[in-house]
């Protein structure tokens, strides 16, 4: 059977059958560029490739010489999706796109266990701010990262608060102030709250900033100097003693700095070590021939993969996300795709504001470049000696604890998805549900849902719960129904090893219910927070756990991870209740305009602390409204 799919705005082509039905079925398929999806049983996406010539390439996975990976692979595999583009890049794209999206078992994947923070100016201010961010938008600022170590971030902002003079109090405080804070007396802030300081000589510093953090150290000294023997020249003594100040610390900064390439290039240094599991990559920055940092990358399902394929990997995955893209990249080994990975890169360039031009990945083999791939792979072996153990730990860790809560709940398999549920209302209003996932003792923030309430009037935390069970499960039947047919699954379709709710005895039998009603034998437990007893529905005594017992600590942690992801979504409701109701009560602010100012602000607190400006660049606004609106809301106390 053939479905169509629309993804990226294409029509996708599917399959549904065992092993040797999609072998029949791939001997039609086109010879064009494109990218090929194996499904498993319910749907879900085991493994994303790409292909030069589709036919080619599928035909492959049905030969005899399989290695034991890709045999594990066709061994689950339930269906397949084509997709036809048109050209190798293009192909290279959507890959990267769809294993970003659906983090597929079988392919080699960049470990995103966070968010990695980045460095944010915001460009998009009158008066920019530089901070800490997690995520990368397209707002009009400038980002500098990912960067895998927090503490880089705050060292390096540290740096350059010593540096230069720019403000780091809040859009609310910035428009509330009537006079210069200690920073602006202290010569740390150029006091934009003056409102005698102009915006050239402030973006000035910004520009400044973003010099040093593009590591164009020597450009910004030069710079420095020159704006220190103007102000001199005009006989402003403390404007060029301030920037004097600012040269000796630079100078400071940069002697500190190893000079690794004589030849004064920018480039990305990439140095690999490879465990039985996992493959470690260490990213070394070198800017204007000097080493400006060292990060650290980790890399899963690499286990039966050539070297290349996994820097291939990291490479396309890494910088189709980092905010900036050097003119060459070192690699110790070829990889199997250079030109498409070069012309994607050279797309990405232009995309991250770094420039135009080709970027070179070269393989040097001897001399001053050979040396840098062999230090950027000593830094990768060092990570992997020191991150291995842990990791390690971690999982055996794991295991124990999952083989202990499997033993006391006397379950015959190891509670490898284990779903948590949590109810959060506040005297019956806004009453949300929250769903959270360990996956082999992990939060899969990826798998996390959410539930808004539809039981009304008197809160019942009995029908609340059946509710939340009985919408998650007949989503999930449904979705495997469809998979069936059509080869896609949903992101309802897994089904759990173990649920856990909150709750006692009263919470497992409606939730026991619920699970009868739908014939699912799914193992189900209740951790009452009062003594942390565990409650099962076939007994009418507790479980009682040792306090250090790993297992008691396990589904302790699930427990609260979900009443935080439930308290979290319930504040944003009542946040957006209350921004709704405060906004509509202005004159001229309607259901369209109410709409656009709670995507962009999302509760009432954010909205009390924009300045008027802000507001006024919100779609349909304008500045008169935006100051009728915080005319409105300067009195009204926020819901927090």
């Amino acid at each position: 059977m053939s479905s169509l799919h629309q993804i990226e705005g294409k029509a996708w082509h599917g399959f549904r059958g065992d092993r040797y039905e999609l072998d029949e079925k791939s001997k039609d398929i086109t010879e064009s560029p494109g990218v090929y999806v194996f499904l498993g049983p319910a749907g879900e996406v085991l493994y994303v490739g790409k292909a030069k010539n589709l036919r080619k390439r599928l035909r492959s996975y049905f030969s005899s010489n399989l290695s034991s990976k890709t045999e594990a692979l066709m061994e689950k595999v339930a269906g397949l999706e084509t997709i036809t583009v048109e050209s190798e890049v293009e192909a290279l794209i959507l890959e990267i796109t769809l294993i970003k999206k659906h983090k597929p078992k079988y392919n080699i994947l960049l470990k995103d266990d966070k968010q990695y923070p980045y460095i944010r100016v915001g460009l998009d201010e009158k008066w920019p701010r530089v901070t800490l961010v997690r995520r990368m938008q397209k707002d009009g600022a400038r980002y500098f990262g990912p960067i895998t170590r927090a503490s880089s971030v705050r060292e390096t902002l540290a740096v350059l608060r010593r540096l230069f003079p720019y403000r780091t109090c809040s859009d609310r405080v910035l428009a509330q102030t009537t006079r210069p804070c200690l920073d602006y007396h202290l010569g740390r802030c150029l006091g934009p709250c003056t409102g005698e300081l102009d915006e050239k000589t402030y973006m000035d510093t910004i520009q400044e900033v973003i010099r040093f953090l593009e590591g164009r150290h020597k450009h910004l000294r030069e710079s420095l100097v020159k704006r220190m023997h103007d102000h001199a020249e005009k006989l402003e003594f403390e404007s060029a003693s301030r920037i004097r100040d600012q040269i000796r610390s630079l100078d400071d900064v940069t002697e500190k700095q190893r000079i690794v390439s004589p030849d004064m290039k920018d480039r990305d240094v990439l140095g690999l070590e490879r465990s039985k599991e996992m493959s470690f990559v260490a990213l070394l920055q070198v800017r204007e021939g000097k080493l400006m940092g060292r990060d650290g990358f980790v890399l899963s399902g690499t286990a039966a993969e050539e070297s290349g394929d996994v820097l291939e990997a990291f490479i396309t995955q890494y910088y189709s996300r980092a905010s900036h893209i050097p003119p060459e990249i070192l690699i110790p080994v070829e990889i199997p795709s250079p030109e498409q990975v070069t012309e994607f890169l050279k797309e990405r360039k232009k995309e991250t504001g770094s420039g135009a031009g080709t970027v070179r990945i070269k393989v040097p083999r001897r001399g001053r470049l050979k040396d840098l791939v062999v230090m950027a792979a000593d830094n990768a072996r060092t990570m992997m000696a020191q991150e291995l153990p842990r990791r390690e730990r971690e999982m055996e860790e794991n295991e124990a604890a999952m083989k202990n809560l499997a033993e006391a709940l006397g379950m015959d398999r190891l509670p490898r998805r284990i779903e948590g549920y949590d109810i959060s209302n506040l005297s019956g209003q806004e009453t949300v549900a929250s769903m959270v996932v360990l996956a082999d003792g992990r939060p899969d923030k990826s798998s996390y849902r959410r539930f808004r309430m539809k039981v009304q009037g008197k809160p019942d935390d009995f029908a609340m719960m059946q509710e939340v069970l009985w919408r998650r499960f007949k989503r999930g039947l449904k979705e495997r129904e469809e998979a069936a047919q059509t080869g896609k699954g949903g992101k309802f379709s897994a089904f759990p090893d173990l649920i856990m709710v909150d709750g006692g005895k009263g919470q497992v039998s409606a939730a026991k219910e619920v699970l009868d009603e739908l014939k699912l034998g799914i193992p189900l437990v209740g951790l009452a927070k009062k003594n942390e007893e565990l409650f099962l529905p076939d007994r009418s005594e507790p479980i009682v756990l040792p306090r250090d017992s790993s297992a008691l600590y396990l589904v302790m942690r699930l427990r609260d991870e979900a009443h935080r992801f439930a308290v979290t979504y319930h504040r944003k409701l009542r946040g957006e209740k209350a921004l709704r109701s405060a906004i509509l009560d202005v004159p001229g602010i309607g259901e369209a305009k109410a709409k656009e100012l709670l995507r962009a602000y999302g509760d009432l607190d954010s909205l009390r602390k924009a300045p008027v400006e802000e507001i006024a660049k919100v779609k349909g606004i304008g500045m008169k409204l935006a100051e009728k609106i915080r005319e409105h809301l300067k009195d009204r106390l926020s819901d927090f």
